[in-house]
């Protein structure tokens, strides 16, 4: 694979056809997403609950009303941020909202491999728009796709940032605003700290305190509202037992049968696995493996989350991008093994076969069941296991210096390349 230097900016000609190219056939796909699924009942869900804070942020009504159903849940600033969908009808935003998702998924998948220089080999450009068509297909980008989600664009946000150079003044700046609209992101801002990147972790808190600013200063009432409590009440996302929601608080309120008193578990088991998820992370960064790091943070912030939808998980392309490139980098065949696994599952949805949603149904199922509807969350847990595994592993063997790496630094998504190893 041909990768992009960390300092190579492609020529102004080349850059604008690709970027052009890529804007065509994300709209292009938009509109058949349109015409296919614009009767379906979920088409454009949450698009319309973006709408419909906008309209509400437009129009001085309380962004944070329960009725009529569902509830907003973003940050003012996200209020802000979507009025302009509202003045659009359900298919317009439809094609706007999946041609900017779509966009974003092409660059996010460019990020991952490496930034890959496509104008040079056609192979590469095969291989970016190889890995887009079936990332679409993957259960949590298609849903992202269908309701109008905005995962794909703050995931883009984040992979953008953390391709940056550390000394790049804007690092930083891509994880706030990221933040400001879905609080979730914040938790890259801890890695950055810990990792000592202190002046873009100082930018992602500031652009996050920005977001909050403009959000005080365009909805005053809603902004007191929201910070005073209203950011904390999960109840307005959805039922926790919900088998649709893959975090660990779903997971335990499951199968402990209750949703009431599990608090200390949970606080204790998600600050475990958080501490788990920054340490390899930080591992992970000092060993030049940026894109693990992001996405093993992406791992712990989404089991974390008290509600952590299936559609949460687009953060499982990055890793699954990952994970081939370290199969085909190390030529391991169990480790492609597991990648195919992981795929699969993630296109196949277990966690819904012969499965209903049921607040009191889901409070309710059997061994069999519990194991199916947790299906998401053990496979995070195993991804942090195997990062763990495949860092070990490589601190026992000496990585052959090759002439690739004494002329050209390893590029943020790849890492160091080593011979075969096995799992």
């Amino acid at each position: 694979m041909v990768s992009a230097h960390p300092g190579h900016r492609l020529p102004a000609a080349r850059r604008v056809p690709a970027l052009s190219a890529a804007i065509v056939a994300a709209v292009l796909a938009a509109t058949v997403a349109l015409i296919v699924y614009q009767h379906n009942p979920g088409w454009m869900y949450d698009g319309r609950v973006y709408s419909m804070g906008g309209a509400a942020a437009l129009h001085g009504q309380d962004v944070y009303r329960r009725l009529p159903p569902p509830a907003f849940t973003y940050p003012p600033f996200a209020a802000v941020l979507f009025i302009p969908l509202s003045l659009l009808p359900v298919n317009g935003i439809g094609l706007l909202w999946t041609s900017a998702s779509i966009v974003c998924l092409e660059a996010s998948v460019w990020l991952c491999l490496g930034r890959p220089a496509i104008y040079k080999d056609k192979r590469v450009l095969l291989l970016c728009a190889g890995a887009c068509a079936l990332a679409v297909w993957l259960d949590p980008v298609s849903l992202t796709l269908l309701l109008g989600q905005v995962n794909l664009i703050l995931m883009f946000l984040v992979l953008l940032d953390f391709s940056m150079a550390d000394g790049n003044r804007w690092k930083g700046l891509g994880i706030g605003i990221a933040a400001g609209i879905k609080l979730v992101p914040a938790f890259f801002i801890l890695y950055l700290l810990l990792t000592r990147r202190l002046r873009a972790g100082a930018t992602a808190v500031a652009g996050m305190a920005a977001t909050v600013a403009l959000g005080f200063a365009a909805l005053p009432r809603d902004s007191i509202r929201y910070w005073g409590g209203v950011f904390l009440d999960s109840s307005r996302v959805g039922d926790p037992q919900n088998i649709r929601s893959q975090s660990l608080r779903s997971v335990i309120v499951r199968w402990l049968h209750t949703s009431h008193g599990i608090e200390p578990a949970w606080i204790i088991i998600s600050a475990a696995v958080s501490v788990s998820a920054l340490a390899l992370a930080v591992w992970a960064h000092r060993r030049g493996e940026e894109l693990l790091a992001v996405c093993l943070c992406a791992t712990g912030a989404l089991l974390i989350s008290p509600i952590t939808w299936q559609h949460h998980w687009v953060w499982m392309l990055p890793s699954l991008l990952w994970l081939a490139r370290r199969a085909w980098r190390t030529r391991s065949r169990r480790l492609w093994a597991v990648t195919a696994i992981i795929a699969v599952e993630f296109y196949v949805r277990p966690y819904i076969w012969g499965m209903r949603v049921d607040p009191v149904a889901d409070l309710h199922l059997d061994t069999w069941q519990l194991l199916q509807s947790s299906t998401y969350a053990a496979t995070a847990l195993l991804l942090l296991g195997v990062a763990a595994l495949t860092m070990v592993i490589d601190g026992r063997q000496v990585l052959p210096e090759t002439s690739h790496q004494t002329s050209t630094p390893p590029d943020w998504a790849g890492g160091r390349p080593s011979r075969a190893v096995r799992y």
